[in-house]
């Protein structure tokens, strides 16, 4: 359905959603200030949310349009598609290639030094904003982040990511034949980020685009390439503590907490975690109040003479008393599933997740729509997968199915990436997003 309005966002004139393919769209937020709406992938909208990086999208608030996909909401200037500008623009000058490239191989490598790792990236992901600054909003997730810091060997900084190779070689192809040379050279880019790099600050000096705005002051601005930062340094006490794992997580979990007020982190929580605990903290006041002073009230009292109060007859006949309907066996399934609705509708994705992962397989083992329509969002990528069990059963083994729920990877808004693994102990990642009729599968990938 086409609107001029998308959630709490008002287009802007002249524009309607949705727009064309992989297209954005200007509009304005309740608080009038200007915002770009674009769709996006799920997954790459939560690594760059916990990774912010100048030249990175830079999300504000994430909703879903009426044909179910993932829109981002982000504040950063409009702009121009690099694919666009290109074709606009005609071949590309080698001051130009360098003023595009370096902030987008700055941020590349930001995201793959701490974990995440993007497998391709082509003009199409960038734009040119404003500012004549290229911002990178897209690409394909290969690898996530799983713990912090990343675990040694598994991705060398100095390697070139696929993301980064993919994306010097399709810029290559909007320059003259001679520079083409200079930047891709007869034995390729080669496997080095930092070689790479220099590279590309021997093949020009950068220079302003033409879209830059005069007396912006962009126009003197200088593109300077510097290595991505390591971890940065412990503060206070913790700079004492011993290299660890453990402790380092212990000291990144308390410069987390110590660098956000105590008022602040109270107004965080929710309402509704407020009015329960209330309720808590009252019924267990009313518990005390009641409970006699020394006596248990699982124990019966005794009278003055030790005798204890009779026990009340055991019933006679308890199959006459009580019908199928009460059974034991049916009383724990009827249990259990009170309690698997109420993960599912709860605030715990962690447990969701398990409740559906659990569910689905029972549904690929006897798939029905309906089954799979109470595990999976409905058009999302894994519910397209698991729709093409229902007319192929034996597609079964391509399914990447976890079974267990290892811990919560990123958050952002109603959705949540996990670490999962499967019943071969294969890593896997599992993201879930909440809907009104609680929490559902929205992609399922083997790391």
């Amino acid at each position: 359905m086409v609107t001029s309005s998308l959630g709490p966002y008002v287009l802007a004139p002249g524009r309607s959603w949705p727009p064309g393919r992989d297209e954005s769209a200007e509009g304005t937020a309740p608080d009038g200030r200007r915002v770009v709406l674009r769709r996006a992938s799920p997954a790459f909208v939560a690594v760059v949310s916990s990774m912010p990086h100048p030249h990175l999208l830079q999300p504000v608030d994430v909703l879903a349009d009426d044909d179910g996909a993932l829109v981002v909401v982000s504040a950063e200037p409009g702009g121009e598609r690099l694919d666009t500008w290109a074709r606009r623009r005609g071949t590309m000058s080698a001051g130009e290639a360098v003023t595009v490239l370096l902030p987008v191989l700055a941020a590349v490598s930001h995201l793959a030094r701490r974990g995440a790792v993007l497998g391709g990236i082509g003009l199409q992901h960038v734009v040119i904003d404003d500012r004549g600054a290229p911002v990178l909003v897209g690409g394909v997730v290969a690898a996530y982040p799983v713990r912090r810091p990343p675990t040694p060997g598994r991705l060398p900084p100095e390697t070139v990511p696929e993301g980064a190779r993919t994306f010097v070689e399709a810029l290559a192809l909007q320059l003259s034949p001679h520079d083409r040379d200079e930047l891709l050279g007869s034995e390729g880019i080669g496997t080095n980020m930092d070689e790479l790099v220099e590279l590309v600050h021997d093949l020009a000096a950068p220079v302003a685009l033409p879209t830059t705005t005069p007396g912006s002051g962009v126009e003197e601005a200088s593109v300077v390439w510097r290595p991505p930062p390591g971890e940065p340094p412990r503060s206070g006490w913790t700079s004492a503590l011993p290299e660890s794992a453990l402790l380092d997580g212990l000291a990144d979990w308390w410069e987390a907490v110590s660098a956000v007020p105590i008022v602040e982190r109270l107004r965080a929580v929710r309402p509704r975690s407020w009015a329960l605990g209330g309720l808590v903290a009252v019924s267990l006041v009313i518990g005390v109040a009641l409970v006699p002073d020394g006596a248990s009230p699982d124990v019966p009292t005794s009278d003055a003479s030790g005798l204890g109060a009779p026990a009340p007859d055991p019933d006679p006949d308890p199959g006459l008393a009580h019908g199928p309907a009460t059974s034991p066996t049916a009383t724990a399934t009827a249990t259990a599933s009170r309690t698997d609705e109420a993960s599912v509708r709860g605030d715990d994705a962690a447990a969701a997740t398990a409740v559906l992962l659990r569910a689905r397989i029972d549904c690929v083992r006897e798939p029905s729509t309906s089954c799979l329509a109470a595990v999976d969002q409905a058009g999302s990528p894994v519910a397209g997968d698991d729709a093409r069990v229902l007319d192929d059963p034996a597609s079964t083994d391509g399914l990447v199915l976890p079974v267990r729920v290892e811990s919560e990877v990123q958050r952002l808004g109603e959705t949540v990436l996990l670490a999962c693994r499967t019943a071969d102990d294969e890593p896997a990642s599992v993201l879930v997003v909440r809907t009104e009729a609680g929490w559902r599968l929205r992609e399922v990938l083997q790391r």
